[in-house]
């Protein structure tokens, strides 16, 4: 009788030659949009691939993957290490290590002493109050100037009304960063000039007296003057017959005759509303010159 023996070669699968390697070493913000990420590699196996890591010695469930090498993305700091590996054949072997650190980010923060500016005077002092070791500040003041990377400017915006969203982005010395944001106001404010002479002469000089102002709802204004009498010596109730812009103005003739009033000071009153609708009255003297 022949005796047939069956020779088997063992493939290096079957006695443990995979092995899978941990490896990485990411940093991130704690504030950041992005993941670390850690890899893993397989050598020799055959997928599908399981394999458990742990954080800081702690297990982490398992994985089941094809993809080699399998991406791990975390937010969780710490050093990773590999517990165990197996492909679809059997046990394999594991080594290398991954670490993640996490870094604290700035927090922007900034103040101002309004939130709304006049149009007379739309210029704004900025103050920087983030938290962190900042080591850079980029301003945006949202009325399209150039950014300011100052850590506390001084900005003034254009003299007409508007909203800007202002926006503060700070850097620390890690490279994280954070941004901060407000709305800034700049609200109508009504002004009057009201000179205190003129010189109706027609040298061509302060020949007029007249006003210049804005914010002020016209069909409320009435202005008088009075002579040391009492007496009135004109009135208007339309603020473009005084405008000193398209060269209206009273020329120092009394408004009944229109003779010329002779050189003395006249008293004069004046009332409007402004664009608010708070009332406003105002008394003062004019030196009339000839």
């Amino acid at each position: 009788m022949i005796k047939k023996i069956l020779l088997v070669l063992l493939s290096p699968c079957l006695v443990g030659a995979q092995s899978a390697f941990i490896s990485g070493n990411d940093t991130i913000c704690d504030n950041g949009y992005m993941d670390a990420q850690v890899k893993v590699s397989f050598s020799g196996a055959t997928p599908p691939f399981t394999f458990v890591y742990a954080i800081n010695g702690i297990n982490q469930p398992s994985i089941l993957t094809t993809i080699n090498p399998s991406i791990i993305n975390t937010k969780l700091e710490g050093s990773y290490t590999l517990t165990s590996f197996a492909d679809v054949l059997t046990v394999g072997s594991i080594s290398g290590s991954a670490l993640v650190t996490i870094h604290q980010a700035p927090m922007s923060i900034f103040t101002t002493v309004t939130d709304t500016l006049s149009i007379l005077y739309p210029s704004v002092q900025l103050n920087d109050l983030s938290i962190g070791n900042i080591t850079d500040w980029n301003w945006n003041f949202g009325d399209n100037t150039a950014n300011d990377i100052s850590q506390s400017p001084y900005h003034i915006y254009k003299d007409s009304i508007a909203i800007y969203q202002l926006s503060l982005i700070v850097i620390d010395d890690f490279g994280c960063s954070d941004t901060a944001f407000k709305q800034i106001w700049i609200s109508d404010e009504y002004w009057i000039y009201i000179p205190n002479s003129f010189t109706p002469d027609l040298d061509g000089v302060n020949d007029l007296f007249c006003i210049e102002s804005h914010g002020i709802r016209e069909n409320t204004f009435l202005f008088k003057v009075y002579n040391a009498q009492g007496d009135l010596m004109y009135q208007s109730t339309t603020p473009n017959e005084l405008r000193c812009s398209i060269n209206g103005g009273w020329n120092g003739k009394y408004y009944k005759t229109q003779k010329d009033l002779p050189s003395d000071t006249y008293a004069y009153e004046i009332y409007f509303q402004d664009f608010e609708g708070w009332k406003h009255t105002e008394y003062g003297t004019i030196v009339l010159v000839r």
